[in-house]
């Protein structure tokens, strides 16, 4: 369910006329009106609403010009991540008064997050690059549990993990199963990698991109055909498109 980036965009400026408004209201007072509370405080209320609206401006430009180009404007970079890290849950917030799902929603911030993503300057070779799965991928009714050792899988063909390994084996990157998140991080940490490409669903994705930022991420949402968390799939033609990606565009 990948949906158009402009939607994460459009409730980004949402939230930037809301807090203008403040922003606005906040110095009014500041300067002319009364207020209960000490100029003092005030003051920096103002200051720092301003300096939060200053950011989100910025980062929403850093993100519609790296878009545009397909490379990030290195000036703008820390404004950019600011919004992408921190802001997600404002904006999540806001689409539901709109009635939006917040799967849609994350949909959405995945695909802008994806397109932030810039190869060229990352020199990442294949052992650089980290696939990391959900548990969920392996059939469950399989009695060889693969996320303590790949080297269970009997490839049979039953589930996809056979191709992730085989995919794993063609390109040389690591290729991890993780039963959650506290696996995953600790995963992360023992490989450090430079780049990840991690499969999961809307929620488990965004939240792990704001998760361990810096690191880039590409998300690539996986396929429910049962419902989530139970023998799900993912479109393995997706996930060699982004290895490409990564070590073809890194070492142009």
């Amino acid at each position: 369910m990948q949906k158009s980036k402009g939607l994460f965009i459009g409730l980004l400026l949402i939230v930037l006329a809301v807090l203008s408004v403040f922003v606005v209201g906040v110095w009014y007072l500041n300067l002319f009106g009364f207020s209960l509370l000490s100029k003092g405080v005030l003051l920096i209320i103002s200051i720092a609403l301003s300096i939060l609206v200053s950011i989100l401006i910025l980062g929403i430009l850093g993100i519609v010009l790296t878009m545009k180009r397909g490379k990030p404007i290195k000036w703008l970079y820390f404004p950019t991540k600011i919004v992408i890290s921190y802001f997600l849950p404002v904006i999540i917030y806001i689409g539901g008064l709109f009635g939006l799902d917040k799967e849609v929603i994350q949909s959405s911030f995945i695909n802008v997050s994806n397109h932030l993503i810039n190869p060229e300057d990352m020199n990442v070779k294949a052992e650089d690059i980290l696939l990391l799965l959900p548990h969920c991928i392996q059939l469950s009714d399989c009695s060889y549990r693969v996320t303590s050792d790949l080297d269970n899988c009997q490839r049979c063909g039953r589930c996809q993990v056979q191709d992730l390994i085989e995919l794993k084996e063609k390109y040389g990157i690591h290729l991890a199963i993780a039963t959650g998140g506290t696996l995953a991080r600790k995963i992360i940490k023992e490989t450090r990698p430079k780049a990840i490409i991690a499969v999961a669903c809307e929620r488990d994705l965004s939240s792990g991109i704001q998760d361990i930022y810096p690191l880039p991420v590409i998300g690539v949402v996986n396929l429910r055909p049962n419902g989530p968390c139970i023998n799900t799939g993912v479109e393995v033609d997706k996930l060699e498109e982004a290895i490409r990606k990564l070590i073809v565009t890194s070492n142009k």
